[in-house]
């Protein structure tokens, strides 16, 4: 049996009506920018999450550098974050001019280290950014407990983590900003791009808002404000949420909660079969309703089970591997193998395996087999 990785035409088909209502609703209206679906979308993923204010943007990547610019992160601060991400959490903090301070993982978790994150803070430091990996929280409570003694900032990427919890409070409801991905493949994807930042500071909101639409009040573009004089409060990007994204992004939010029950059944599905293996499971906290986006294992002969296993037709991923210090890209921060043990370890020996909506159990149950029989026990 061929198992897909994703598959967004199944997903599509399963929902055609309502998306398809969702695009011809904004194409008839005519309003292609600065319409009632942005707003509207806003207001729905805020109360989904929790959060009293929700800004859109037009990736993750733009949630986390809106959040940055807006709590006045930039040149000559420093910002600690971790190196088993994507390349956006980095790539955000370099952007607005700040310089990245990285640090290692826990073991079991791979979220942020707390004696590391302790030990990383200096009078450069403004802000945390710490990272959701795979669906899994940080440790947001310890987290914000040592970043107020020393006034930093906590902006949490929860990209891979909607819907998850810790300690019984969603995500999206602790740090002072938690920013959201809409990609694709995420728990809500769009069929673009898209991402949003949430928030209980209202003066907060109001300046992501008007820093991902350059630098004035939203209010200046809507229906009627063509003859209004423009009137730039900061400096602004273009980094907004489109109507036809945002419109999809509403037609899709009430299928998330099934998403996350069929990515949670999937998980422990996943973890039955293949206790005992030579293939580890993940180990959720007792503490953590995990979202798994990623079903993210790790194994010795890694690379040797991945091969076995795409002869059999089924695909796998290096979920954010190696970790950004080893590339290219971050040769100048001068970090190399060694300087995280933990993150490249993991780094070395994770992989990840299809999960989600589109697969059946019966998918679920190839997939664990086939490692199962190609890894050993």
């Amino acid at each position: 049996m061929a198992v897909p990785f994703y598959d967004h035409a199944l997903l599509y088909r399963r929902h055609k009506p309502v998306i398809d209502a969702a695009i011809l609703r904004v194409l008839e209206s005519g309003r292609l920018d600065w319409g009632p679906e942005v707003p509207a979308f806003e207001a729905e993923f805020a109360a989904f999450v929790g959060a009293p204010h929700a800004v859109s943007a037009n990736s993750g990547t733009a949630a986390l550098k809106v959040a940055l610019l807006a709590l006045g992160i930039g040149r000559g601060d420093a910002v600690i974050t971790v190196a088993n991400t994507d390349i956006a959490s980095l790539s955000a903090i370099r952007l607005v001019g700040a310089t990245p301070i990285l640090v290692d993982v826990d073991p079991v978790s791979l979220t942020m280290d707390l004696d590391a994150m302790r030990a990383a803070i200096t009078p450069a430091v403004k802000a945390v950014l710490p990272v959701d990996l795979y669906g899994h929280p940080a440790e947001l409570p310890a987290i914000l407990e040592v970043a107020a003694r020393h006034g930093l900032a906590v902006i949490e990427d929860a990209c891979l983590a909607l819907g998850a919890s810790i300690d019984g409070r969603r995500v999206g409801t602790l740090a002072h900003v938690t920013c959201f991905s809409f990609a694709p493949t995420k728990h809500l994807g769009s069929i673009g791009s898209g991402g949003a930042c949430v928030t209980a500071d209202a003066a907060l909101a109001e300046r992501m808002q008007k820093i991902a639409a350059y630098g004035q009040a939203r209010s200046r573009h809507m229906a009627g404000a063509a003859q209004t004089m423009l009137h730039h409060e900061t400096e602004g990007l273009n980094e907004r949420l489109d109507e036809l994204q945002a419109a999809v992004l509403r037609a899709k939010l009430p299928q998330v909660p099934d998403s996350l029950a069929a990515r949670r059944r999937q998980a422990g599905l996943y973890a039955r079969a293949l206790a005992g293996s030579a293939a580890e499971p993940p180990q959720p906290s007792p503490r953590v309703e995990h979202a798994f986006r990623n079903y993210v294992v790790h194994l010795d002969d890694r690379d040797g089970v991945r091969a076995r296993l795409a002869a059999r037709g089924i695909p796998t991923a290096l979920s954010y591997a190696p970790p950004l210090h080893l590339h290219p890209a971050f040769a100048d921060l001068g970090l190399g193998r060694g300087s995280f043990p933990v993150s490249e370890r993991s780094g070395d020996r994770l992989m990840g395996l299809p999960i989600g909506p589109h697969l059946t159990d019966d998918q679920v149950m190839e997939v664990a087999n086939a490692v199962v029989e190609e890894a050993g026990r």
